[in-house]
């Protein structure tokens, strides 16, 4: 049985490792289906790994907002809840907590206090994305509105084992023990469009592909070789994570 694919191709693959002596692997267990040669997050609790570094968390902030007779859209996970401004702050952002509780499922929302006074804190109870649109008095504030957020941790890249899920090839399962590289030489998945050079940055994406860029990004490490096709037709890369 060939571990890696076609051997004879002489091909590595996402997740294998390079070299006899890896500094640094540890095992915790999957939140998620997890793809090898991937980098993975720590989630907001630490109990498992998760594929993305999720915008799990949002605030919201309708400080500003006191004029009264004023529509306010705030669509969560695509379900609106609509309101009209009273002139009280409080009272209207009271209104739309009740309201995203009752009708948004799997996420929590709670009025600030004191220096948040006006504002309200969201999370997610899967810890997956939140997606969210505010819009006032016709006019869409999100960006300026509404501030995301992530409690997820990277933790390293998962390493390529021979598992015996006959339906699932190619990633961890759910709930399945997922050996992580913390340090040493690895091959990555490169994200779309990535050619790196030998010796560049190496960065990890909120999706967990590898790149060169570093805006938005984590470092990890080092690029120790261009791009390449895995045994897979899949862009690889031989990283070395610092």
């Amino acid at each position: 049985m060939n571990l890696y694919g076609l051997l004879s191709d002489e091909k590595a693959m996402a997740g294998m490792l390079y070299g006899l002596n890896p500094k640094t692997i540890v095992s915790i267990p999957a939140g998620e289906n997890i793809k090898y040669g991937n980098g993975v997050f720590l989630n907001g609790d630490k109990t498992a790994v998760v594929a993305g570094k999720y915008n799990n968390h949002a605030v919201v902030d309708l400080s500003a907002y006191t004029t009264a007779s004023k529509d306010i859209s705030l669509t969560i996970n695509e379900i609106a809840v609509t309101a009209t401004t009273s002139g009280t702050i409080a009272d209207d952002v009271a209104a739309i907590v009740a309201d995203i509780t009752d009708d948004v499922e799997g996420v929590t929302a709670v009025a600030g206090t004191g220096a948040d006074a006006g504002k309200i804190t969201l999370s997610s109870d899967s810890g997956k994305d939140l997606e969210i649109e505010l819009v006032y008095d016709g006019s869409d504030v999100t960006s300026s509105k509404v501030t995301l957020s992530s409690d997820c941790v990277y933790a390293g890249v998962s390493v390529f084992h021979q598992n015996a899920f006959l339906t699932v090839r190619g990633l961890y399962v759910e709930t399945e023990t997922v050996n992580i590289m913390e340090k040493g030489y690895i091959y990555v998945a490169l994200a779309s469009d990535v050619n790196p050079v030998i010796g560049a940055t190496a960065y990890v994406t909120s999706a967990g592909t590898f790149t060169t860029e570093s805006s938005g990004n984590t470092q990890v490490g080092v690029f120790k070789s261009v791009k390449e096709t895995g045994s897979n037709n899949d862009a690889i890369a031989l990283v070395s994570l610092d």
